[in-house]
């Protein structure tokens, strides 16, 4: 019986007549001619069905030449197989020729790593707080500190008397502490910027107050409330935390209480005097936005006054009363009550700066009016040249005449403002205290001119 196959022309090996690929070096059998075989009868004979293919191939089934020749072409395929290993390290490619076998490089398989999960960590968090309630402090009344003295940084152009002003004073009689407290020679050694101590005024008590009830109020503290006062209606501005002592008054002035619909004009009207008057007296209200050349200020002038303020004014004068006489007949002789008038320089403020072409008008306020024959005295000294101007005016301005100023360099005037009498103007009295103004002089050109 006969059979067909194909022979390896490698190996030799037999394969089905349908085998393309021997299943023993693996060599492409598609092209190789399907051969014709007798069985033999023989105790050699194999006893293998071919047509399985690879399976249960036997060793004895190959002839010793094949055998010789497969070794070899094991051989060369492990030197091959190492060779391509290297080769593939150094190129992409591999060509393989069309009437050559393809020779299958060995590839490295790595198994792949097992997924990794990323789940969320889990952190126990510290045990929660039990709340525990904070008791209420003990509310311990403090000791009041004592009261320090007023301290004022003395602004550019303001001297002493400025700030005495600002912290209650209306006499000069304190100047000599004041120098004392902060080490100063003389009213000349101050300085713009500089911080000086001024000691508070020694309040005056009203003896006449009626005493104050002690209540107690919510919280356990004492408060002095008069008598019919609402405590939850406590005035809270600043104000009212203003000592209630009030300081002396100097001869000629006088409180006024402000009422629900007055304001700044209409006390100036009251009183027949004007906005500068009142800022002089009153250095704690704010005049800023006022006019003094007007003298309500004009329309800009809007000062902030409350009901029950106390501002100071100039008291009027008194009307003159009729002294008493025993003749019904005789005509009644007025007899004037006397005033004191002391004068107060404000303006221009200390070494205040003018150009040569601006006129210098010296400014004062006083404390009462003039009698009749009383004037006052302008005494203005060229400290440059050392050259004394005097002027007489029944205002509260005097205007420098321009023939008083100097040439070409600036100078130095000292001025000060008193009183005399119509028919003796050499015993001035109640003199201001000196202020000084520079005056930049006239050059020759303009003279010329």
């Amino acid at each position: 019986m006969s059979e067909l196959y194909k022979i390896c022309p490698i190996c030799g090996t037999a394969s089905g007549e349908k085998a393309t690929v021997c299943v023993t070096c693996g060599t492409n059998l598609a092209r190789v001619e399907v051969a014709k075989r007798q069985a033999v009868a023989n105790d050699d004979a194999i006893d293998y069905d071919f047509r399985h293919g690879e399976t249960d191939l036997l060793e004895k089934s190959v002839s010793k030449t094949a055998n010789v020749y497969l070794v070899i072409i094991v051989t060369v395929l492990m030197t091959l197989g190492v060779v391509g290993i290297v080769l593939a390290m150094t190129t992409d490619i591999f060509a393989v020729g069309d009437n050559e076998p393809d020779i299958i490089s060995p590839v490295d398989i790595t198994p792949s790593p097992r997924p990794t999960i990323d789940a969320a960590t889990v952190t126990m968090g510290p045990p929660t707080l039990t709340h525990t309630p904070t008791p209420q402090p003990t509310f311990t009344p403090s000791i009041t500190p004592t009261r320090g003295p007023c301290t004022i940084t003395l602004p550019q152009g303001q001297t002493l008397t400025w700030a005495l002003g600002q912290c209650g004073h209306r006499s000069l009689d304190v100047v000599p502490t004041v120098l004392a407290l902060n080490d100063l020679a003389d009213q000349n050694s101050l300085r713009s910027g500089q911080e000086i101590l001024i000691p508070w005024p020694t309040p005056t008590f009203d003896p006449n107050a009626v005493p104050t009830e002690t209540i107690t109020p919510e919280g356990g503290a004492d408060l002095d409330v008069p008598d019919g006062i609402d405590v939850a209606a406590v005035d809270e501005s600043i104000e009212a935390f203003q000592a209630t002592a009030l300081p002396t008054l100097p001869p000629g002035v006088m409180w006024h209480v402000v009422s629900a619909q007055e304001n700044i004009i209409t006390i100036a009207d009251l009183y027949a005097t004007d906005v500068q008057t009142l800022s002089q007296l009153n250095r704690q209200i704010d005049f800023a936005r006022c006019d003094f050349g007007m003298r309500f200020g004009g329309a800009d002038c809007i000062v902030q006054l409350f009901q029950g303020q106390q501002v100071r004014v100039p008291a009027p004068t008194p009307t003159p009363t009729l002294s008493p006489t025993p003749d019904p007949n005789a005509t009644a002789t007025p007899t004037p009550t006397a005033t004191f008038n002391v004068p107060s320089a404000f303006s221009p403020t200390d070494r205040e700066f003018f150009y040569n072409d601006e006129l210098v008008t010296l400014r004062w306020v006083p404390t009462a009016t003039l009698n009749g024959n009383e004037m006052y005295r302008i005494d203005v000294t060229d400290l440059t040249t050392d050259e004394t101007f005097i002027g007489y005016t029944t205002d509260i301005s005097f205007t420098v005449p321009t023939e008083w100023q100097g040439n070409t360099a600036r100078h130095e005037y000292e001025w000060t403002v008193g009183i005399v009498s119509g028919d003796n103007t050499d015993a001035v009295r109640n003199t201001t205290e000196p202020l000084i103004f520079v005056w930049q002089g006239v050059s020759d050109e303009t003279e010329s001119n």
